[in-house]
């Protein structure tokens, strides 16, 4: 189960990571271009189906550094909990606002926002899959609880 858990969560993370820095170095730099008419329309259905792409991960990541913890307590599972939850809050009081005001039509300075919010977000979720390697790395070897 240990194992599981922990290739899970790591693969969970490598895929977010993977996501959030094609955000950051294509995506969203280019939310500027399109037809300012249709961009809440855009903005709307873009961030809908964007869920469809990164709720499995998220909560493969929230329930696996949870059950880490839980499973084996220790320093990389402490990390993995802790990078995790920076890049929530990050989530919940940075881009998550900069996206509700851009859902209402393009503003150059939500927009600018968004990608300067969103490279310390990119940053925390590397550093995060850097941990889960460790974890995966360090596993204790031998039947565990």
């Amino acid at each position: 189960m240990l194992e599981v858990c922990a290739y899970l969560g790591l693969a969970c993370s490598l895929y977010m990571t993977g996501i959030v820095w094609f955000a950051q170095l294509v995506h969203y730099p280019y939310l500027d271009r399109g037809d300012p008419s249709g961009f809440a329309a855009f903005a709307r259905d873009y961030q809908r189906r964007t869920l469809w792409v990164v709720t499995p991960a998220l909560a493969g990541e929230i329930g696996t550094a949870i059950l880490l913890i839980w499973l084996w307590p220790s320093l990389q599972s402490v990390l993995g909990l802790a990078t995790l939850s920076a890049v929530w809050i990050f989530t919940t009081f940075w881009v998550i606002p900069a996206h509700l005001k851009l859902k209402r039509g393009y503003d150059r300075e939500a927009h600018l926002s968004l990608v300067r919010r969103n490279l310390p977000r990119a940053i925390l979720w590397t550093l995060r899959s850097v941990v889960m390697i460790w974890t995966a790395v360090t596993l204790p070897l031998g039947p565990h609880p």
